[in-house]
């Protein structure tokens, strides 16, 4: 039986080698939450836009997306979630993946618990302040926790945030 280190992809010179499913991974699920993200965003602004979304009883996207909270600091929280997802797309692009600068590494990481933290913060909000659930908001919700959960579990093959990962080669 192998162990976890025998099991991790090497690292070469020419950059930190992650496993081969981790930048696909990222890629799809942050273009899936560019697309919530924009049709919410899209919603919000039009206003005359019905979403596609019971609106009856506990699930009412309605309510959710026109409720006092579904706006912080005067942003809108669709705008929010585009912009995760789209630095997310940024930071999961291969060429990116393959840079073995800790900073970056950092980067991602802490983007990618940013962003499933204040999803935390929407359902708690959903749940117990609006008192109703969006399944758009949801979906991209389960999107970003999936990104967090892909960008841990890479990280956790790439090794330690350290110089001497950088300085190979």
């Amino acid at each position: 039986m192998k162990t976890i280190a025998e099991t991790a992809p090497d690292r070469m010179g020419a950059g930190l080698v992650l496993p081969p499913w981790a930048s696909p991974t990222v890629l799809f699920l942050s273009l899936g939450g560019l697309g919530v993200s924009t049709y919410l965003t899209f919603a919000h602004y039009v206003g005359a836009v019905a979403l596609a979304c019971p609106d009856s009883g506990a699930i009412n996207c309605e309510k959710v997306t026109t409720s006092p909270q579904s706006v912080i600091f005067g942003v809108p929280v669709a705008v929010l979630g585009l912009v995760f997802f789209a630095a997310m797309l940024l930071l999961g692009l291969p060429r990116v993946w393959r840079t073995p600068d800790p900073v970056l590494r950092l980067t991602r990481l802490g983007v990618a618990v940013s962003g499933v933290a204040f999803a935390v913060y929407l359902i708690y909000t959903e749940l117990f302040t609006v008192h109703a659930i969006c399944l758009w908001c949801t979906s991209a919700h389960i999107l970003a926790f999936l990104t967090f959960v892909a960008v841990l579990l890479a990280e956790n093959f790439a090794g330690p945030l350290t110089r001497s990962n950088a300085d190979r080669g």
